[in-house]
């Protein structure tokens, strides 16, 4: 029965699939698949946990919304007719995964990586080289203000983890979307970190909208890691003792929707769109378009020509932007939050961009905004690259080069794949693979 089931689920598999391979192979006498998920579920000893949510995915019924009969925002009943949920959550604990990584001798010689990891000074290969992990590692875990005994990452069983939430239409109309909520784990060689057979899925919040409240899904694992902080009794199976599982979450990284959505901001097109900095955003000119952009020089728009005092900054810095920092985060964060109007609630967020305290804020291991970094395939692979090519090579809306003199020639471009091609066997095997 198990080797059937580990078949299904490598394979993907589909139910009809299955029930022609109990007729098929009757000789063997399969058991059906709804006998098999529960016998594989009682011999696991996990169990997912299903929580009401919003009929449109606006927010799940945990935490502060666990008491309220209809969504605040679409107005939609939680229950039908019935009293059951209209839809559901499912939340998958990262616990029991954790715990199990300890009973299985491979998992636990792969997990010896960040313990091994020594890092080199100037040099970043992978995420244990960075600033953030170089912090925590000096630094006592802070509970509800109280300092702990331990330090993050004291003993190498305590694990690194790294959140990831996009996201993506699953149907060709594109109105309707789905966001997975995926765990990788940095105690992992980076080159096996992002395989399906080691990532953690904990959740899809299940659209068809993008939700209102990204934080009430998340509260589940909140509870979880906050649980993780103290420590958790686990068994080591090499060892064979018990020890206290300790994990921590260091990273958080999506698209830019995801990434505003997760820190509570107001996003992109607003008048302070990026989460990195407090660079400003001005409208079009002479347009009702609502969009704002943010060009380095600031010094010739209107909105600045028309300020009498002139207060606002006309140059940006490109290489000394003015950035935010995790106090004025959390404090602008709380401004915001703890205003007593509405109104003053609205002024205040669009002074700073920011919407309210975000549940994972309440995570020590984490830093607002530095632990929140820029997803660059979306940043420079997806958008920038494809355009710079059609820019140089003279197909870019149809513009020339003008006064310039920037296009690049067949012979050029016939060099560069070449040592593109070359270059292939010598980039680093951790960015090569994560």
């Amino acid at each position: 029965m198990l080797r059937m089931f580990s078949l299904k689920v490598e394979e993907c598999l589909l139910e009809e699939t299955w029930s022609k391979m109990m007729h098929t192979f009757h000789h063997h006498n399969i058991p059906s698949l709804k006998l098999t998920k529960a016998h594989i579920e009682f011999l696991a000893a996990y169990r997912p946990v299903a929580y009401d949510c919003c009929v449109n995915s606006c927010i799940c019924y945990v935490g502060p919304h666990k008491m309220k009969t209809h969504c605040p925002y679409c107005k939609e009943a939680c229950k039908n007719s019935n009293g059951h949920a209209r839809k559901t959550f499912t939340y998958s604990p990262i616990i029991p995964c954790l715990k199990a990584y300890f009973k299985n001798h491979e998992m636990i010689k792969h997990m010896k990586y960040r313990g091994d990891f020594i890092s080199e000074p100037d040099i970043i290969k992978d995420i244990l080289d960075s600033e953030n992990y170089m912090r925590l590692k000096k630094e006592y875990v802070m509970i509800g203000g109280i300092k702990q005994a331990h330090k993050f990452f004291s003993d190498d069983s305590e694990i690194a983890l790294g959140l990831s939430l996009d996201g993506f239409c699953p149907f060709k109309r594109h109105n309707q979307t789905c966001w997975p909520l995926i765990i990788f784990n940095y105690n992992l060689p980076p080159e096996i970190w992002f395989l399906l057979c080691y990532i953690l899925c904990i959740g899809v919040i299940p659209g068809p909208q993008k939700p209102k409240d990204a934080d009430s899904f998340a509260y589940p694992l909140i509870l979880e890691l906050l649980e993780l902080l103290h420590g958790i009794a686990a068994f080591d199976a090499n060892q064979n003792e018990l020890f206290a599982l300790h994990a921590y979450l260091v990273t958080v990284f999506g698209d830019i929707l995801a990434i505003s959505m997760i820190m509570c901001m107001k996003g992109h097109n607003t008048i302070f769109p990026c989460h990195m900095c407090m660079i400003k955003g001005v409208q079009v000119p002479d347009t009702r378009n609502t969009t704002h952009y943010v060009p380095l020089y600031h010094a010739n728009h209107p909105t600045v020509l028309a300020l009498v005092d002139n207060v606002e900054i006309s140059l940006y810095n490109a290489a000394d932007l003015p950035l935010r920092t995790h106090e004025q985060f959390l404090d602008q964060a709380r401004h915001v939050q703890l205003a007593p109007t509405g109104a003053e609630e609205q002024c205040h967020a669009k002074a700073c961009g920011i919407k309210g305290i975000p549940v994972l804020s309440h995570l020590p291991s984490l830093s607002f905004p530095s632990s929140f970094p820029f997803n660059f395939m979306h940043l420079i692979w997806e958008n920038l690259l494809p355009n710079l090519v059609l820019l140089w090579t003279g197909k870019f809306k149809g513009l020339d080069e003008g006064g310039e003199s920037y296009h690049l020639g067949p012979g050029v471009w016939e060099a560069i794949g070449e040592a593109t091609k070359d270059l292939g066997s010598t980039i680093p095997a951790a960015y090569a693979t994560a």
